[in-house]
């Protein structure tokens, strides 16, 4: 069984503002319908177009009598989606201070009917995702003004993944943990170097080597033996 609930709205905008959270709360888009007059529709039509959604005889009187002068009325389809349809649409509802009619019958309850649809997926086509279909988007708006944020963003070149360029090595560290790269061959400033403090005699050299650590390149050892202490194999 299908329960149809309507109320009746001081105005469209506040009847079209219900509809609109009924949506995004998970109530299928078709389900969910503001009734408001048209151009030329009389009183007597439009009780006839209204209880043409199922809305109780004394309900759709009484409503048409008061939508001429500006009012809208909400009528809903609640069925098993979302879970407790029924509950949400009336705190929904009530919660927007709709008018009352007394002992009007605004609840009702209807058989379901078959539908029929080119998809078992019509009224939910991706079913692994948040509700985003549900939300009301401007006409000729982009989709991302009903997600919420911005799907695409500028690009622009940062130094950094904190607003303002700021680095979260200075809450710590007074210094930058990078620097440019400049050649240098100490790392101490000034080019000085760590074993002066100890040895007074330089521990690298840049003269030529020498095969023989006697002055003159004197080889005592090998002309005693015969034979050189060092050979290169081809």
């Amino acid at each position: 069984m299908t329960q149809v609930i309507s109320r009746l709205f001081e105005s469209e905008k506040l009847a079209q503002g219900v509809a609109d959270r009924l949506r995004f709360e998970g109530v299928p888009q078709r389900a969910v319908r503001v009734v408001t007059a048209k151009a030329g529709e009389g009183e007597k039509d439009l009780a006839t177009r209204i209880s043409g959604y199922s809305v109780a005889a004394n309900a759709a009187k009484a409503y048409a009598k008061h939508i001429g002068s500006g009012k809208a009325a909400v009528v809903v389809h609640a069925t098993y989606r979302p879970l407790g349809a029924a509950k949400l649409t009336r705190n929904v509802m009530d919660r927007n201070n709709p008018i009352d009619l007394g002992d009007v019958t605004e609840e009702t309850h209807v058989p379901d009917k078959p539908s029929r649809a080119p998809s078992i997926m019509d009224s939910h086509p991706h079913f692994l995702t948040t509700r985003v279909h549900n939300r009301r988007i401007p006409s000729g708006g982009p989709v991302s003004h009903g997600v919420g944020p911005k799907l695409l963003l500028k690009h622009r070149p940062r130094t950094s993944a904190i607003n303002g360029g700021r680095y979260m090595s200075r809450f710590f560290w007074p210094m930058p943990l990078l620097k440019k790269n400049r050649e240098a061959r100490s790392a101490i400033r000034g080019g000085k170097h760590m074993s002066r403090m100890f040895w007074p005699q330089k521990l690298l050299s840049t003269k030529e080597r020498r095969l023989s650590v006697i002055p003159g390149g004197s080889l005592p050892l090998s002309r005693a033996l015969g034979f050189p202490a060092v050979m290169t194999r081809p």
